[in-house]
């Protein structure tokens, strides 16, 4: 099948007009009227990816982050972005991504509605009229530490940077992936713990003044999207691939 057939396809879940006005959604690179039979599901448009498509031999990559989320004033094949570019054409490998409308997505199908439902949770539902974070009920309440170590169950990391008192009894959730440190204003008053990643320093005084426990998972939380996407794709007659993305990060 063609590559704008797929991405059709994948627009019955993330349409396009879905994105923020600071994306950048949909081609990145190539021709859309391109025969593809593999595709790389990843989470990024990096070095590592593009190598990683090349190497099996897969001819389309849909990625969550956008190759042209930044402005580029030059395709310089010197520096990585412009690399990246000549990679994908000299291979001809069409490359698209979803990012805000996969965060935002249609029919309880999204980033977060993935990432909130890996807790024991029911009454999934945005938070603010942006529909990107969710919020949640906790069907078995959970005091914080409690809460803390399911919390590096669900992401299966060892590691978390949290503020907030540590009496504090959990029932309401709020999550939004990647770096939605910003959000927990928009939370107040709704949620007894949010979860994001990236977060700053008057992120964790906010967070103690109004009492609402914050725990930063890291960035990587999102890697959920490729396992997801797959699960999507799997219809279609294509075989599809993840590229099994990993943190940029080292937490020792």
């Amino acid at each position: 099948m063609i590559a704008k057939d797929i991405m059709n396809y994948l627009e019955t879940y993330f349409p396009l007009d879905l994105q923020l006005s600071f994306d950048k959604c949909g081609l990145q690179v190539g021709n859309l009227n391109q025969e593809v039979d593999k595709v790389m599901v990843s989470l990024n448009c990096d070095q590592q990816t593009i190598d990683s498509a090349i190497a099996q031999n897969c001819s389309m990559l849909i990625s969550h982050h956008p190759l042209l989320l930044d402005k580029h004033d030059a395709i310089d094949t010197s520096v990585s972005f412009g690399k990246f570019v000549e990679k994908a054409i000299k291979n001809d490998i069409v490359v698209c991504s979803l990012h805000t409308c996969l965060d935002r997505g249609m029919n309880g199908i999204s980033m977060n509605d993935w990432l909130i439902s890996l807790y024991d949770v029911h009454h999934i539902e945005c938070y603010d009229e942006v529909q990107i974070g969710k919020k949640a009920i906790l069907k078995t309440p959970m005091m914080f530490d409690d809460f803390l170590t399911k919390t590096k169950e669900v992401f299966q990391i060892n590691t978390l940077k949290v503020a907030g008192r540590k009496d504090k009894l959990i029932e309401r959730i709020g999550i939004c992936g990647g770096s939605g440190s910003d959000e927990i204003t928009a939370c107040k008053g709704q949620v007894d713990a949010f979860i994001t990643g990236d977060t700053k320093y008057h992120h964790g005084q906010f967070a103690y003044e109004n009492d609402i426990v914050f725990i930063d998972v890291g960035h990587h939380v999102e890697v959920i999207v490729e396992k997801e996407l797959i699960k999507i794709l799997k219809n279609l007659p294509i075989q599809v691939l993840s590229m099994d993305s990993q943190d940029y990060f080292e937490y020792k």
